[in-house]
Order: structure tokens, then C-alpha cells, then sequence
């Protein structure tokens, strides 16, 4: 009993009511353990103070004392050196105040000990030191790009003297020699408008080229009379930090403002903000660059630099082009010219443009040619003011389209596309002509059926026919053999009809086995036929069969394929086909 009541006491008493009043709450509930059972009562340690906001409060507080600890203060101006008295170990705080970006160089006469802050943050600044020389001491400072604001100073003697200090708005590279040289450097670009992506690709420098770094300004053009602002890259950076970049002060400050610029590592793809009108971009050693999220019908201002990394990050102007993000215009194709044509775009379809051309008489149709370079199976659709005016069938092989109803003057586009997925790996490529007239000037008439026929095969030699060209101009055939490696693949990944038929350019090719020319023969049925020699057996051979006119361009038939029979008995031995 005697015990309860000193209990009973103990419990009344202020402080351990107190004590009790000021525990977390936590602690005073019964928590059950997974089997149901009491567990033992969890007391929350105090929690640490996160890492990167302690270190920046640290800075900062280091930087209020210095403030506190050095009262002597002397005020320092670009191009005005400052000449002062220093005993040992004296501590002396300079301050600086730039309204714009500009490089920046201060230099000492002696060696001192010094630290710089900027815009009185935590922010400590590293700048790169200058080359020693006749009245530069070791440790004086460059900044390639200084930003507008204040800076501070803090200097240390290592012995008494006399200090200069001079603050220059310079680079201590700008005397380099070759920046008064001719430079020339073009700009290229690629508008990917439905992905509001642009792509920038530009020459090497020709200035040190392995130490060359690059950086690009882009600047939306928001008025047509607006041209380069900037005079010089420090400007540009100013700029952008101060569009990107809140003033911050006290412990909300993370890094400095620059790591905007130089802080990113180089990327392939980079997204710009659409409702900024400036972006700086710095690739390092690439040539080229892709920029996302770009604003459609709008003008883009681009500046290219190069940033010297063996001369303390001087930086010159390179280059500047100014783009007009908006469709590209479909490449126009020219009348009775054979030209080469991507199809690999996006989505696997690619378009181009040509105009009906005003002729007397007016003409009545269009021809068109086309040769799938590699074989594959595309189509082609013929568009008028985005109609539908024409759409071919499939084909894989050297194809005339004719088109009726034709205007003078009138412009039509024409979109190919793969004809299914699996050909869109290996159709990227075509010939295309397009003529007005009944025949092509400087392009042979095929026939109807350009199929090559193997005839006769025997143990080392192959007879071939096909039907001749119509064509009443002067013709000849060529025919040329390939030998097929014996690998396990299709004979389609060898047929190149876009290759160079001239019989130079054709011997020159890999794989090149026999080749032989001849003037057109003259039958009533008008079939063509030639007996290829010194094959070997067991071996695969890919034939092309082309017609020549006497100036012009040479065009192939389709593609044959002889299989050679591995065994012959003896000269007897044939296979007929």
C-alpha cells in the first residue's frame, strides 16, 4: 500500500507531467507487431539536416564572416588599376561591379592568396589562371565569360609590399593572331517540321581543329528587323542566364548561373523551351546538332562559336545563318534528266514536284520512268492540289507510268512509299524521269516485257534472250556478269539498278565476271540472244542485259539469275529453261 501511494505521487508530480506533455506523440501509442504481439515502442531519432542545403548555408555563413572579419575595403573599376600597401598576412577586400557580361582579367603584380565570390551568394567562383609574365605574378584570373553583377574579392598578402591589381575587360587571348583571319564556316539545316525538330550541322574549324569546342546560340526571331544583338559570346550567355536563370541569394543558391552553359554535357537531341526566344547550346567537338520543340512559321537567328580549350575558353564567332523553320518545299524535278531520289523519309514516303511545262502544242500526257535502285517493291502516287490524280501498282523493277489529262503549267507532287514494312528497310533510293514527249532524249525505249530469259544452260556457258527495244534510234545491248557470293543471301540484296552502266565505271565494281557489247540484231520477231562463256559450275552468276543509245544514259532490264550445276558428265550435258 505504502508503495501505490509514493507511485501515485510520482505521477502528480509537475515536472514528470511536464516531461510527458513535451514527448512526441508517437511514443505514447501501442503499436502491434505482425504476430499481434507488442512490439517494443519506436522513439524517432532527429533527423539529419539534408547534406546540400547544409553545405550551401555553410558557404554562405563563411562567406558573412569574411565580410565581418575584413572591414577594409577598396572598390575596384574595369580599366582602372588600384595600388595599395600590403603587410604580411593582411587580408584586403576588393569589389567589383560589371553592368554587362564582358570577359574578364584581373591581374596582380605580386602572388597573393585570393577567393571570389559573386552577387554576395555562396557562390565561389574558380576562375583560370594567366600565363605568368614580365609584370603578371602567378595566380592572376580570367573569367572567358564574366555576368553582370558584383563581385567580391578577398585577397591575402604572403608578404609585405606593394600590390597592383588591375581589372581588364578582355580576354588575355584576344591578340591571338589568327582571329584577323579569314574563316569561312557554313551553316547547314533540315527542317523536320511535323516533329518541330531542326537539324544543324556545320563545317570543322580550321583553327587548331583539336582543340576546337563549339557552342550555338539560337535566338527566335520575334520582329523581321531584329538581327544579331550581341556583340560578342559573353553577352549572348548573359542573356540567356538571365532569362533561365531567377536571382537567387542566401542558401536557395545551388552552383553558379554559368553551369547553365557549361555544366550540360554535350547531347545528340536537345529540347528548347518554346516560350524562350534565346538557347545556347555547347556540343564539344560534334559538328552537328538536333533542336526539338522548335516553333513552327517562325525565324530562328543561328550563331555558331568556337571555344578555344587551349587558349583559356577564347571564344569567336564562326559562323551565322538564319533559318526559316517553316514545310520545306518538295524538290522540283527537271524535264528529260534521270535523277537519283531519297524515299527513305519519314514514315517510309518522300516527296517531290514537277510542273507540266508549256510547250506548242501543249502536251497532252506525262511519261515517267522509275527504277528502284535495290530491287525493292514501292509505290508512287501522283497528287494535284492534294488530290489523288494517279496511283501505280507495286513494282520492283525499271517501270513507265503514263499520265493523261495534263495542263500546262500545272504542279504535281509525287509521294513514293514502300508497298509493306518489310521493304521499307531496303527501299530507299529511285531514278526518276520525267518527260512530256513521246520518247526520253538521252534514254532508250524498253520494251513492254524487260524480262531476261535463260534459254540453255550447259556445264560452263548460258544462253540468254529478251525482247528487243523499240526504239528506232541507234541501240546497242551490253550484257554484264556478276558472280554471286556463296553466302546465304537473297540475290535481291546484290541487283543495283541505279549502278553506273558504263563499261568503265561497271568493271570496277565488286564482283564483276564478264562483260560484252554489241550492236541490236536484226530479226522479225525482234528477240535478242547471246551465249555467256567460261562459267563456272556450281556457281551463281547475276545478269544485267542494258540498252545504249549512242549519247545518253544506258537503262537495264530486269535482273537474271544463273545457277551453274555443280556436276557435268560431259560437254553434252545441257538444261533447258
Amino acid at each position: 500500500m505504502p508503495g501505490l501511494v509514493l507511485l501515485l505521487v510520482l505521477l502528480l508530480s509537475g515536472s514528470l507531467l511536464a516531461e510527458i506533455s513535451h514527448m512526441p506523440l508517437a511514443s505514447n501509442r501501442i503499436i502491434m507487431g505482425p504476430s499481434g504481439q507488442l512490439s517494443s515502442p519506436v522513439h524517432p531519432m532527429p533527423g539529419p539536416v539534408p547534406t546540400s542545403a547544409t553545405a550551401r548555408c555553410q558557404k554562405l555563413q563563411r562567406y558573412r564572416k569574411l565580410l565581418k572579419d575584413i572591414d577594409d575595403v577598396e572598390d575596384l573599376y574595369v580599366d582602372v588599376p588600384v595600388h595599395i600597401a600590403l603587410e604580411g598576412r593582411q587580408k584586403k577586400r576588393f569589389v567589383l561591379n560589371l553592368n554587362a557580361s564582358t570577359p574578364l582579367t584581373i591581374l596582380f603584380s605580386v602572388t597573393v592568396g585570393r577567393k571570389m565570390y559573386y552577387n554576395q551568394t555562396a557562390n565561389v567562383l574558380r576562375p583560370a589562371a594567366v600565363t605568368p609574365g614580365p609584370g603578371i605574378a602567378v595566380g592572376s584570373l580570367v573569367l572567358p565569360c564574366a555576368l553582370a553583377g558584383q563581385y567580391d574579392l578577398f585577397v591575402q598578402a604572403r608578404q609585405a609590399g606593394a600590390l597592383k591589381v588591375d581589372a581588364l575587360a578582355e580576354h588575355p587571348q584576344q591578340s591571338w593572331p589568327l582571329l584577323n583571319e579569314t574563316h569561312r564556316i557554313h551553316i547547314r539545316t533540315h527542317n523536320r517540321v511535323r516533329k518541330r525538330q531542326m537539324v544543324v550541322k556545320w563545317d570543322r574549324s580550321k583553327f587548331d581543329y583539336h582543340a576546337m569546342h563549339y557552342c550555338l546560340v539560337i535566338q527566335r526571331m520575334v520582329t523581321a528587323s531584329l538581327r544579331n544583338p550581341f556583340d560578342n559570346f559573353c553577352q549572348a550567355v548573359g542573356a540567356y542566364v538571365e532569362q533561365n536563370h531567377p536571382k537567387a541569394s542566401g542558401c536557395s543558391t545551388g552552383g553558379s548561373p554559368l553551369d547553365l552553359v557549361w555544366g550540360s554535357p554535350p547531347k545528340r537531341e536537345r529540347r528548347l523551351n518554346p516560350r524562350h526566344n534565346l538557347h545556347i547550346v555547347c556540343t564539344g567537338k560534334r559538328r552537328q546538332q538536333v533542336l526539338r520543340r522548335l516553333l513552327p512559321k517562325n525565324s530562328y537567328q543561328l550563331d555558331l562559336y568556337g571555344v578555344h580549350q587551349s587558349r583559356q575558353n577564347l571564344t569567336m564567332l564562326l559562323s551565322s545563318s538564319q533559318v526559316s523553320f517553316n514545310r520545306t518545299q518538295p524538290m522540283a524535278l527537271r524535264q528529260q534528266s534521270l535523277t537519283l531520289l531519297k524515299i527513305g523519309g519519314q514514315h517510309g514516303m518522300q516527296v517531290y514536284s514537277f510542273k507540266v511545262p508549256q510547250t506548242e502544242p501543249p502536251p497532252a500526257y506525262m511519261r515517267h520512268l522509275f527504277l528502284p535502285c535495290s530491287g525493292s517493291e514501292i509505290r508512287v502516287n501522283l497528287l494535284r492540289q492534294r488530290n489523288e490524280v494517279v496511283r501505280s501498282d507495286a513494282f520492283y523493277r525499271p517501270t513507265y507510268l503514263r499520265q493523261d489529262g495534263v495542263q500546262p503549267g500545272e504542279r504535281y507532287l509525287m509521294r513514293f512509299e514502300p508497298s509493306n514494312e518489310d521493304e521499307a528497310v531496303r527501299a530507299q533510293k529511285v531514278l526518276v524521269a520525267v518527260s512530256s514527249e513521246h520518247l526520253f532524249r538521252d534514254l532508250p525505249e524498253l520494251p513492254l516485257n524487260i524480262s531476261v530469259f535463260n534459254v540453255r544452260t550447259r556445264c560452263n556457258r548460258a544462253t540468254i534472250a529478251w525482247n528487243g527495244s523499240p526504239d528506232e534510234r541507234d541501240l546497242s545491248y551490253c550484257i554484264i556478269v556478276f558472280n554471286l557470293p556463296q553466302r546465304n543471301r537473297s540475290v535481291v540484296d546484290s541487283t543495283n539498278y541505279c549502278m553506273d552502266f558504263v563499261p568503265k565505271q561497271v568493271m570496277q565494281y565488286k564482283n564483276f565476271q564478264w562483260m560484252t557489247c554489241r550492236e541490236r540484231q536484226q530479226s522479225a520477231d525482234n528477240i535478242e540472244t547471246e551465249t555467256i562463256l567460261n562459267l563456272m559450275p556450281g556457281s551463281s552468276y547475276l545478269v544485267y542485259v542494258t540498252a545504249n543509245l549512242s549519247m545518253g544514259k544506258p537503262l537495264p532490264y530486269q535482273t537474271l539469275t544463273i545457277h551453274m550445276s555443280s556436276q557435268c558428265l560431259d560437254g553434252s550435258h545441257e538444261s533447258y529453261y
